[in-house]
């Protein structure tokens, strides 16, 4: 099995980048992962002006890009993340959060350490341990004519911090280069949906697969789909607009499978569609669409 390594992280989703390998249509394959602060908050007598600095203009290192053979533009690549490993402790970076608007807290970290992982969980406290569910937070193909730092997100995917972005779970990205180029990195420990206090950061092994497809005509953002639910994400300025979107992107979607009249399945989503937060710490807002794959059958 090929295993690729964190010593080359990229800051930027780019078309110019040389892969760091390529694997085949359903070849497993394993991506070793930094946390978001590569490394430098792990203990709280990492914190300095300097690592700051350092890291806020550094955020979300990624590792990649990886090739998919035979991926070309007009495709799909299939992610599937059959398992998704800690490799380090659960990295924060602290604040008051007594600032009046939450989207603020983040520009008041005071400091940084970590929370331990044992025996599947964060240890919190001596009286606290929180269940590990890893997601990977940032997931990417290249965009096709232009660079993107890796911590924002787009709708070749990139910083989207959805909960569902999980082992077991399949993520559907735009091909929009040759290769299509595919990033992973920025997973957290647990995280609540919407990230709006510092989430565990950690470094990670992550174990995937990935299968090509031809892109669907209606599909215009990434889908997460598991055996129980299909989800579509979108980001957006305003998470109103986000989360809109990715309901019309759910309906398409349902639509075309189903080969529903669109007034009819619009209904039916209304009765059994949920929208929700995945993140809102980015100046684009990343909302979802989910729906359980049983409400759709007829």
């Amino acid at each position: 099995m090929q295993h690729f390594h964190y010593d080359d992280l990229k800051f930027t989703y780019s078309p110019l980048h040389e892969p760091i390998g390529t694997v085949q249509p359903g070849e497993a394959f394993c991506v070793d992962t930094e946390d978001c602060f590569t490394g430098r908050f792990r203990n709280p007598r990492d914190w300095s002006a300097k690592n700051l600095r350092w890291v806020l203009e550094n955020l979300d290192g990624v590792t990649g890009p990886v090739a998919i053979e035979g991926a070309t533009p007009g495709d799909v690549v299939e992610v599937t993340l059959h398992d998704v490993v800690p490799t380090t402790p659960g990295s924060i970076a602290t604040s008051p959060c007594d600032d009046p608007t939450p989207s603020d807290w983040w520009g008041q970290w005071n400091g940084c350490g970590s929370f331990p992982i044992v025996d599947g969980h964060v240890v919190f406290s001596d009286s606290i341990r929180v269940p590990v569910r890893p997601l990977v937070g940032c997931i990417a193909t290249a965009p096709d004519r232009e660079t993107v730092l890796s911590k924002m997100q787009g709708r070749w995917g990139g910083n989207m911090d959805c909960n569902e972005m999980r082992a077991g779970a399949t993520i559907v990205l735009p091909v929009n280069v040759p290769g299509a180029l595919l990033y992973f990195g920025d997973a957290k420990a647990a995280m609540g949906d919407g990230e709006i206090v510092q989430a565990p950061e950690i470094g990670t092994t992550i174990t995937a697969s990935v299968e090509v497809r031809r892109r669907p005509p209606e599909m215009q953002w990434p889908r997460v789909t598991t055996p129980e639910q299909l989800v579509t994400v979108v980001s957006a300025t305003t998470l109103d607009r986000a989360v809109g979107l990715a309901f019309a992107e759910l309906l398409a979607w349902v639509v075309a499978d189903m080969g529903m009249p669109r007034e009819q399945a619009a209904l039916l989503l209304a009765m059994v569609a949920h929208t929700g937060v995945c993140q809102t710490a980015n100046s684009l807002h990343t909302g979802k669409c989910t729906v359980r794959r049983d409400a759709l059958r007829t």
